[in-house]
């Protein structure tokens, strides 16, 4: 199967930037908006917490508000740091993203490692391993039983009946990069989600998964990738330059590592959004269509 594409956003306006939030806010919907008109698979959406520039804390807030401006592009989560968050609440706030977006939401859920986020929000970084894989049973339940019975180590619910539910299987995947926690992912999750700061990152990570493909075999198991790819044609010639190279890495990295689809930030901080939504039309008319012929053959 050739790969899929998709973009990623965060919302993040540098602090130099004079737009009001509200503006900023109203292009990057405009932005998500486009790439689904263009035929992006997906829009993945980060979760930070206390930064400067206003990066994204509330994925599923954003999802809903995605969701009415868009027709058929996926909306993912990328990733919902779950030991931060009541995990009833993601189970209630997820369903009704799905419902409200005709089941298009995939929802990535991750660990997370920054410690002032942990600790602003009163909770032990310690734990977040464990309450990791305790939230997403507790998700599992929610969506798939009739009421949720569970006592663990964070959290004990004796028979809540969390309500609405999704009319589907909302789709789960797990972000992890070290072995555990890529061995956690393929127990518990429906996918991998993986940061890719570069492409010779990820031949390592595809052989971490492999590894646990080995010891908990899945029917199917998707490797779903983010990073930065950014195109500027100041000159037809140099685009004519600058495309095949970049759809044929495109293409080398997955016949090496296999990924069953990439996404790229749409908005790099700083990047103006006439600049932004250029870019995403290149990338969708001249990038991803040489990767997919490629792919294919």
């Amino acid at each position: 199967m050739p790969p899929t594409f998709g973009i990623s956003h965060d919302l993040r306006r540098p602090t130099s930037d004079p737009t009001p939030l509200t503006d900023y806010y109203a292009q990057c919907l405009t932005e998500i908006s486009e790439a689904d008109r263009l035929g992006f698979d997906t829009v993945w959406l980060s979760e930070h917490h206390f930064t400067d520039d206003g990066m994204l804390p509330s994925s599923l807030v954003a999802a809903a508000a995605i969701a009415p401006r868009t027709e058929r592009i996926g909306i993912g989560t990328n990733i919902l740091v779950l030991p931060l968050h009541h995990p009833l609440r993601v189970a209630e706030d997820a369903a009704v993203v799905d419902l409200l977006s005709g089941g298009r939401l995939t929802l990535a859920v991750g660990q997370s490692y920054a410690a002032a986020e942990f600790a602003g929000l009163g909770v032990d970084r310690r734990e977040r391993a464990s309450r990791l894989e305790e939230g997403i049973a507790v998700l599992r339940q929610a969506w798939d039983e009739p009421a949720v019975h569970h006592a663990g180590r964070h959290w004990r619910f004796d028979g809540v009946p969390v309500r609405p539910q999704p009319q589907r299987r909302i789709p789960l995947l797990v972000g992890a990069v070290a072995e555990r926690a890529v061995e956690r992912a393929v127990r518990l999750g429906d996918g991998l989600i993986v940061y890719c700061g570069k492409p010779a990152d990820v031949p390592a990570r595809r052989q971490l998964l492999d590894r646990a493909l080995a010891n908990h075999p899945r029917v199917e198991f998707p490797l779903v990738l983010t990073g930065i790819l950014h195109v500027a044609p100041d000159a037809d010639q140099a685009w004519a330059e600058a495309a095949p190279g970049i759809a044929q890495r495109l293409i080398a990295l997955h016949r090496e590592t296999r990924f069953d689809h990439f996404a790229h930030w749409a908005r790099l901080p700083g990047l103006p959004h006439e600049r932004a939504i250029e870019t995403l039309r290149l990338v969708a008319t001249e990038v991803i269509p040489a990767a997919e012929q490629e792919t294919t053959r």
